[in-house]
């Protein structure tokens, strides 16, 4: 591509500031200039159109996670508490002998700010630095979120996989009643491995497990193995088993820890299998 000057920017000085054009993050002299090099120049710039079509599919697959309520509050106490306590430090003690000093007098017009220069600034760099934290923090939930949807894509896509082959069954597991909670997708093969994928689940800890069971008619629940969750709630396995026939329910329960033969109730979430239409 050839890196034309349009719009006081080159072309490669335009690709450098695509993702902060189409995220709305540039001053507005320099989102001015940007679409002003976009209206002359003969380049296609498709990088504008191809991160302007991602950015809204990843803003509306990941929830807000905003900072707590209380946080500018408590980043403003934070502060006062500062500046009362180096007020404290600068303050003579009572006891002390008072010996005068001389006080140079600013000239006129220019105000002195040698006295309150180290509390405020003291202040203020506390402010910022509990605004990093507390930025800090968001910035971990908001990876943890994009983790936990990476998870959850990723088992869809191998239980979908597991679903289009010849003689496979799906099953939509759902909490029993119509409850809201636990819910997720099973993939039943004709040799009878299954592909799992879950997601709102309740974080494991200790030694528990949750354990899926395949149920054949009026047989009895069969284990078919077991997986951990972490804070996010999403997890998928795969697991090689016999075929135990069409119709057979995907159950999922907590158990206390691994190697469960009997189910412990509640049953957390199920759904029956069945053969996809062609």
């Amino acid at each position: 591509m050839a890196d034309h000057l349009i719009g006081g920017l080159h072309c490669a000085d335009a690709t450098e500031l695509a993702a902060a054009f189409v995220l709305g993050a540039l001053e507005p002299a320099q989102a001015a200039a940007v679409r002003g090099h976009l209206a002359g120049c003969p380049e296609a710039h498709a990088e504008f159109a191809e991160l302007g079509g991602v950015v809204p599919a990843l803003l509306g697959s990941v929830d807000a996670v905003q900072p707590p309520a209380d946080l500018g509050a408590r980043i403003r106490a934070a502060a006062e508490s500062e500046r009362v306590a180096a007020a404290r430090r600068t303050a003579p003690m009572p006891s002390q002998a008072r010996t005068p000093v001389a006080i140079a007098i600013p000239p006129a017009g220019r105000p002195s700010v040698g006295l309150f220069r180290r509390p405020v600034w003291a202040a203020i760099s506390l402010a910022a630095a509990l605004a990093v934290v507390a930025l800090g923090v968001w910035n971990v939930q908001l990876r943890d979120q994009v983790n936990d949807l990476s998870t959850y894509r990723n088992g869809v896509a191998a239980v979908l996989d597991q679903a289009a082959s010849p003689g496979a069954q799906l099953a939509v597991l759902a909490t029993p009643a119509g409850a809201t909670g636990p819910s997720g997708l099973a993939a039943v093969g004709a040799d009878g491995n299954v592909a799992l994928v879950m997601h709102e689940l309740m974080p494991t800890s200790g030694a528990q497990v949750y354990e899926a069971w395949l149920i054949a008619g009026t047989g009895a629940p069969v284990p078919i193995g077991g997986f951990t969750v972490g804070s996010g709630g999403s997890a998928w396995f795969t697991t090689p088993h016999s075929s135990l026939g069409n119709g057979v329910t995907v159950a999922l329960t907590l158990e206390p820890g691994p190697g469960a033969t009997t189910p412990t109730l509640p049953i957390i979430a199920a759904g029956r299998a069945a053969p996809q239409s062609s």
